[in-house]
């Protein structure tokens, strides 16, 4: 389902499913980054539900933020984080990379690099300003991931997308990621 046309990166709060049909496979993407077999199997045929809501500021100064729940079903690859959009490393554990370096930033349009869309450059949409960039790093696997998430025109529809790159070594992976917008959240 496509996303209210009102949102946009500056705030995408509400619950997201990866729509498999308009997505790239994260097969390639999971092998490189070490996710054995039988879990990427799992979470090829598993629904991904995200929800992300917009925290309330008290600092002035701080950068914005979302609470982020994603939910894996079957897996049990669930997990609760916060986002903060600020640009500063933070490590965190997640259950399927464990220790993993985290920062996100905002970019304008003009500064989002060809490659960072796979070539295509960004469809057209409602949003002309900002995209966001989600960097994560593994040092023990050895595993660089950088995604671009922004908002875009497919098939006529306002949609959520990231496009993912995954490094390790000389080898790199990529999937675009489609996402359906459920509603406001839970």
């Amino acid at each position: 389902m496509a996303a209210p046309i009102e949102t946009k990166m500056s705030d995408f709060t509400g619950r997201w499913s990866l729509n498999r049909g308009l997505s790239d496979s994260l097969e390639p993407c999971f092998a490189l980054q070490g996710v054995p077999w039988i879990i990427r199997k799992v979470i090829n045929f598993a629904t991904l539900e995200l929800q992300y809501i917009k925290e309330t500021q008290s600092d002035a100064a701080a950068g914005p933020s979302f609470a982020f729940k994603q939910t894996v079903r079957p897996g049990g690859f669930d997990q609760t984080n916060t986002y903060n959009i600020d640009g500063e490393k933070r490590t965190d554990t997640v259950p399927i990379f464990g220790e993993i370096t985290v920062h996100c930033k905002y970019l304008d349009r003009n500064e989002v690099k060809p490659e960072q869309t796979f070539g295509t450059g960004i469809q057209d949409d409602a949003e002309k300003d900002v995209a966001m960039l989600e960097v994560v790093e593994s040092e023990k696997m050895g595993w660089r991931a950088e995604a671009l998430w922004v908002f875009e025109t497919i098939n006529g529809e306002h949609r959520f997308c990231k496009y993912n790159i995954i490094t390790k070594g000389g080898q790199s992976a990529k999937a675009k990621l489609v996402h359906d917008y459920l509603g406001p959240p839970n």
